[in-house]
């Protein structure tokens, strides 16, 4: 029994501990929308709200009941001609009622399918924000690998600064203050070293919560892809696309639509009521001292009911849907607002990341530059080794700052497609073209 727990346990930790093969950012976001429960809590929301059609059409449909009875009499009477007896009675039928004139229902029936198109528009907003978090949460791990890779590579640039000083002060060519500088340079290094494998932990926990699925590392993305300016360029091409197409604007319209819809079946709850009726019946039944009876009956009738008095509900219902009514008008004067300034405001964000990107790429050149002179002035013995950690800080702070500008664009470009309701998954193919293949990591 012990080898045999030994046995399980092994194999357990071993599909554990087993690296898996590095994954893209399509593969990711298929994994994410079949698992992750945001998405499937809201496509389940979205076929509930989607039953009101159906239900509100209902009611304008024939309906037919059946009712069935039976029942059994005791009789007992006294006096001259004293009875002691039992007869049972039996009786069914069926009662059928068409709609013909139901104005509250047509009106229902229009702002059930105002309600539908809501949800719909919600969903959609849904699978935005799903493709909008799964990329989110993607470059966030790439950002936190190009971090841990700089820092790992910034401690090895200290460790070897630190022996060469160490070295040079054992002949005397430094003071004892470059070896201290050198340490110090080291050991901030080491922590942030540390700091950015812990934040590279966290990213990828982020990320495997959206699918459920364990990653030991992501396809990397190539730095030479094209920053470009959004398409189309002008900002007015872009405010006219998402006053169309923004799914949180839409919901808020199909939501104004339905409460327009719902005042007018309050305020038709006056109007008088027309049903077309059928129905049939059977009875049979007798007692002991008569024949037993039955009897069949079929009835037509067209029925009107006209309500005058309920007490004031009716007004108050009017009342309270005219107020939502203009509750719902508000909400969606909010969300044209919020949407035009949304899209203005990322629009300006990703047209300023394309000139970041370009001035943090000159930065990185120069300050690769100015570390190699400084390497030179120092091996020459014209710089000291604060110029040298100085100058590789702001090379490393450099090459990071590079990444992020890159990540900060892709991110913000999607956004800005996410506000003007033309994100789809064809923006994150174009992306992922520009991954390159990692090996899987240990």
């Amino acid at each position: 029994m012990k080898r045999i727990g030994f046995f399980a346990q092994t194999t357990l930790l071993a599909l554990l501990t087993s690296p898996l093969h590095a994954a893209n950012l399509l593969e990711i976001y298929q994994q994410a929308s079949q698992n992750d429960p945001v998405i499937l809590a809201a496509q389940a929301q979205q076929q509930a709200d989607a039953e009101v059609v159906p239900q509100s059409r209902s009611t304008l449909l024939p309906s037919l009941t059946l009712t069935a009875s039976t029942q059994t009499t005791d009789l007992e009477t006294e006096g001259a001609s004293p009875t002691d007896e039992s007869y049972s009675t039996d009786d069914y039928g069926a009662t059928l009622v068409q709609p013909l004139f139901r104005a509250d229902r047509w009106f229902n029936l229009k702002a059930a399918k105002s309600t539908k198109y809501q949800a719909d528009a919600t969903y959609r907003d849904a699978q935005l924000d799903l493709i909008l978090r799964v990329a989110t949460a993607y470059f966030d791990v790439l950002r936190a690998e190009d971090n841990l890779i700089a820092a790992t590579a910034r401690e090895k640039a200290f460790s070897q600064q630190l022996e060469q000083a160490n070295e040079r002060f054992r002949v005397g060519l430094v003071a004892a203050t470059d070896v201290y500088e050198a340490q110090a340079g080291y050991d901030l290094a080491k922590v942030e070293r540390i700091s950015s494998l812990e934040a590279r932990q966290n990213s990828v926990t982020t990320l495997q919560s959206l699918t459920n699925q364990r990653y030991q590392s992501v396809d990397p993305l190539n730095k030479s892809m094209p920053v470009i300016n959004p398409s189309p360029a002008t900002l007015a091409d872009w405010v006219q696309l998402a006053l169309a197409n923004n799914p949180q604007l839409l919901a808020a319209k199909h939501q104004l639509d339905a409460r327009k819809e719902t005042l007018k079946a309050e305020k038709s709850g006056h109007l008088p009521v027309i049903d077309a009726k059928a129905t049939y019946s059977h009875a049979e039944g007798g007692s002991s001292s008569s024949s037993i009876d039955e009897s069949d009956a079929t009835v037509f009738a067209l029925e009107l009911s006209l309500p005058l008095f309920e007490g004031g509900n009716r007004t108050s219902k009017v009342r309270q849907a005219r107020h939502l009514l203009e509750k719902a008008r508000q909400d969606y004067e909010n969300s044209y607002r919020q949407t035009r300034e949304q899209i203005q405001t990322q629009h300006r964000i990703v047209t300023t990341d394309v000139l970041r990107v370009k001035a943090r790429h000159a930065a990185l050149k120069s300050s690769e530059a100015a570390l190699e002179a400084t390497e030179g002035g120092y091996r020459a013995g014209t710089r000291n080794i604060v110029d040298v950690l100085q100058a590789q800080n702001n090379r490393f702070d450099a090459q990071r700052n590079y990444a992020n500008a890159i990540y900060d664009y892709l991110i913000n470009l999607l956004t800005l497609k996410r506000t003007a309701g033309s994100l789809d998954t064809e923006d994150l193919a174009a992306i992922n073209q520009w991954l390159e293949s990692a090996p899987p990591a240990s």
